[in-house]
């Protein structure tokens, strides 16, 4: 690499703007580059074990655990049913089930666009009680004759993210959440031909690992940007974005990035490398910073989640913690990293959480609270508990109808309202399923510190 202090003047230049290129690049691209990734670490990476192929679905039929590693933060309280679904060669069709036949059991068939745009959600709020067909298009196109009557989504992008998720409770409840999953249903629309992989997720470069993780392993940075600026400009081919990003896009092809598959690292100069590489590992820094919430706050409510508008921050601090939020109109979800005196959680010490008897979580579904470790992914415990909430069995009120939840690493003598925390770091994500309209105002109870194991 050349040492910036041999840049000429204009050199420099060259660098600089190439630094603000590579750091805008990857703030707008990143949550696209995630889900080219995760349909290429799902849909059949070579090595790996697909889930499902393109325009298939993918039914996950018990909870998630510390054992399901291709998705951060996973809900433990849902069935997750997934399907990546290519719309470039015609219209799909989607099956909502029968509410009537599941009464009282919450269910979302979620629609995420390739920029992890949460632009549908399709269940009992929106669709037929006795179950319903939808029309997928994609960008541009017009429903056939024969299938005109059904309902019909425009989608944003080709690419399209399906996660259907439907409560579900203990061991004795999962057949009867399996079978409503059983009435999700996708299938192309008559006369559309071969399902085909997007070329964007065909010519994926590397192992599909997260730009983030290489940054934070300490991969080298020339690596990662190679890789990285090639895979979002095939992706920018394939998802050109809001017609309102234009402009952006076209900005960022002044340091060599512009979409197609004609993106060669080796062949820019010097300083642009170096450049793009600075922005890279800038915007890598701002969005883990931002992720560890340098407030200190107690809870950090995410309150433009699964949509975004202009803040593309916030998009790809959200495609980092927690890919695939749902809308705040469907869920809200607060992250916990601090305690009252805010010190970092963590499992040296022991907290309790309580809940007034008059200000439970004011969610219509339902709610939990559910524990991660650093890795942002379940923690392994004895107990098997990775969640509580108002479902969760044998949980005991107080003499005054208050809740008190119990984190500790020791498991308490009482365990009933205990989640098991790691020896170390952990953070906790507080979810509330149809949220009430009081629920952006409700103070959401810190943790307390009241002793220390070590």
């Amino acid at each position: 690499m050349t040492s910036p202090d041999t840049f000429t003047g204009l050199d420099a230049g060259r660098r600089d703007l190439a630094r603000a290129v590579g750091l805008t690049a990857f703030v707008h691209g990143y949550p696209l580059v995630e889900s080219v990734r995760t349909c290429r670490l799902q849909t059949g990476h070579p090595g790996l074990a697909p889930r499902a192929p393109i325009n298939a679905l993918h039914a996950i039929t018990r909870p998630s655990t510390d054992q399901d590693r291709d998705i951060v933060t996973p809900a433990n309280d849902l069935l997750y049913t997934t399907a990546w679904i290519h719309l470039g060669d015609g219209p799909c069709v989607l099956t909502v089930p029968a509410a009537a036949e599941h009464p009282g059991r919450y269910f979302v068939l979620a629609l995420y666009d390739a920029y992890t745009e949460n632009f549908e959600n399709l269940g009992p709020r929106n669709c037929s009680a006795q179950g319903e067909q939808v029309l997928l298009l994609g960008p541009g196109q017009r429903a056939p004759a024969a299938l005109a009557h059904l309902r019909q989504v425009s989608c944003p992008t080709t690419l399209v993210w399906l996660i259907g998720r439907i409560l579900v409770g203990d061991e004795a409840d999962w057949p009867a959440a399996r079978a409503l999953q059983a009435g999700i249903r996708l299938a192309p629309a008559e006369g559309t031909g071969p399902s085909r992989v997007p070329a964007c997720v065909a010519a994926w470069e590397g192992e599909p690992v997260d730009a983030m993780a290489d940054m934070q392993a300490g991969v080298p940075a020339q690596d990662v940007a190679r890789r990285f600026f090639g895979n979002l400009c095939r992706a920018l081919a394939d998802a050109p974005g809001r017609p309102e990003d234009v402009g952006l896009v076209a900005w960022l092809g002044q340091a060599g990035l512009r979409p197609g598959a004609g993106f060669d690292w080796a062949a820019l100069d010097a300083p642009t490398r170096e450049g793009l590489q600075q922005g890279l590992a800038e915007a890598t820094r701002l969005v883990g910073e931002a992720a560890r919430s340098r407030r200190r706050k107690p809870w950090v409510l995410a309150g433009r989640a699964g949509r975004y508008g202009n803040d593309h921050l916030t998009r790809a601090l959200t495609a980092y913690i927690g890919l695939g939020a749902l809308a705040t109109t469907e869920a809200l979800y607060a992250a916990g990293h601090f305690d009252a005196a805010g010190e970092a959680l963590d499992g040296s010490r022991r907290y309790t959480m309580r809940f007034e008897a008059d200000a439970l979580p004011p969610a219509d579904a339902f709610w939990s609270v559910t524990l991660y470790g650093a890795d942002r992914f379940l923690h392994p415990n004895a107990l098997g508990r990775h969640a509580i909430g108002d479902r969760t069995p044998g949980l005991r009120r107080d003499a005054d109808g208050g809740l008190r939840l119990v984190f500790s690493h020791d498991r308490p003598a009482d365990d009933a309202n205990w989640l098991p925390t790691p020896a170390g770091r952990f953070y906790l994500i507080l979810r509330l399923y149809h949220p009430r309209e009081e629920a952006r105002a409700w103070r959401i109870p810190a943790l307390l510190a009241w002793g220390a194991t070590a």
